[in-house]
């Protein structure tokens, strides 16, 4: 259902009714001859009389007036039972032509891939160079070299791209089919900002599906339709270019458009110029060499100074603006810069006040252990010197002793 839903959104038949997209419209049925109502002058008394108690109707008692009461019910029953048939046939008509659109959209379908497919396999290098747009394995700017058949390949593969920014296609004589499918690339992608479809072969249906993706797509800025017939000679048929000058309108993204060379008559000027009055952001479109009238010309030239000159002073107010606002920043940097000096300053001196009182007290601490070993050692000393005198009491006191028993022997 998904593959079916993209294939009729590429196609341009996502916003049609089924029954309208590929069945037409349905007819209301021819009355069937065989299918009349009851004709109450070949019933019976009896018939009749039934027929009312049937339908809970009591009997006149004039035969006549019987008659007449009920083929006025038949007749109302009939034409009840008529139309409900034909809404039933008209139902069962509806149906087979929305199964047989579907059948035919899906056969479509599947000969589009499949015709997709066998081109892929002719071209390995186109193949292989798609399946990288796909997985974003190629660069921003990429200019490529496709048929009209592997271009809606690459459409569905930059459904899913988001990495191409400037996308050339020029000269690769792609049709109006393919130009379509290329254009709806714009209502999915918005990482597209440059699109380059010169000197192809793109008309209508591709301005139409450029109309309806403009509307949505908010990424586009450069488009380049140079050399395409968009506007077919003889039918001179301006309905892409008017889908095409709708969008400009609403878009706000686009600023530059090439329409050089692309057969737009007048009637395509006058829309194209009414498109672009009322657009306030493109401010370059190249429309050379058509068949557009002067004064839709000078409209639209107009119009352009007019955006170019509002771009141009927004821009010197955005110049402006920025110098002010780098100022600024400027000045908070500097400010903040400040603050971090100044808080680091005053870390660096409460460290090196932390620092000198952690030297002052081990310092202190290095003096009492040096006050404590000098008590310490001169307590030791006296203690040394006291034993040292008790000894030598001690030593004299026995030399008496010993003195005084010799004398008294």
């Amino acid at each position: 259902m998904n593959m079916m839903r993209d294939f009729e959104d590429f196609e341009g038949n996502a916003d049609v009714e089924p029954t309208q997209n590929m069945a037409g419209a349905v007819d209301d049925d021819e009355e069937d001859e065989s299918f009349r109502p009851i004709n109450c002058s070949t019933l019976s008394s009896a018939d009749i009389y039934y027929e009312l108690e049937k339908r809970n109707i009591k009997s006149t008692g004039f035969p006549d007036t019987d008659r007449d009461l009920l083929q006025k019910l038949f007749d109302s029953e009939f034409k009840a039972d008529l139309e409900d048939m034909k809404i039933k046939r008209r139902e069962a008509k509806r149906r087979a032509q929305l199964q047989a659109g579907l059948q035919k959209r899906r056969m479509l379908m599947e000969k589009t891939l499949q015709e997709e497919q066998d081109a892929l396999v002719m071209n390995h290098q186109s193949s292989l160079m798609l399946e990288m747009v796909r997985e974003n394995m190629v660069q921003a700017n990429i200019r490529l070299d496709v048929n009209s058949i592997t271009a809606r390949v690459l459409a569905k593969a930059m459904w899913a791209n988001n990495s191409i920014t400037c996308l050339d296609l020029s000269s690769n004589e792609l049709n109006d089919h393919a130009g379509s499918y290329l254009a709806r690339i714009l209502k999915r992608n918005f990482t597209l900002k440059k699109l380059e479809l010169d000197n192809n072969l793109l008309g209508m249906r591709t301005c139409v599906a450029l109309g309806e993706s403009l509307k949505i797509n908010s990424s586009l800025v450069y488009l380049s339709l140079d050399s395409n017939p968009l506007v077919d000679d003889e039918l001179l048929d301006v309905s892409g270019i008017q889908a095409l000058a709708d969008s400009l309108r609403t878009n706000t993204t686009l600023t530059s458009l090439n329409l050089w060379r692309t057969r737009i008559p007048q009637e395509g000027g006058v829309c194209l110029a009414n498109g672009i009055e009322q657009n306030n952001t493109l401010l370059f479109c190249e429309m050379g060499h058509n068949r557009m009238d002067m004064c839709d010309i000078k409209r639209v030239s107009d119009k352009l100074d007019l955006n170019l000159a509002a771009f141009e002073a927004g821009e010197r107010a955005r110049r402006i603006n920025a110098t002010t606002e780098t100022e600024k920043e400027k000045k908070r940097q500097d400010k903040l810069e400040q603050a971090k000096k100044d808080a680091e300053l005053k870390k660096w001196l409460q460290e090196r006040r932390e620092q000198r009182a952690e030297e002052r007290r081990t310092r202190e601490e290095e003096r009492i252990l040096e006050a404590q070993a000098d008590a310490a050692e001169k307590a030791r000393v006296e203690a040394e010197a006291r034993k040292a005198a008790a000894k030598k009491a001690e030593e004299e006191a026995a030399k008496k002793k010993e003195k005084a028993a010799k004398a008294k022997k």
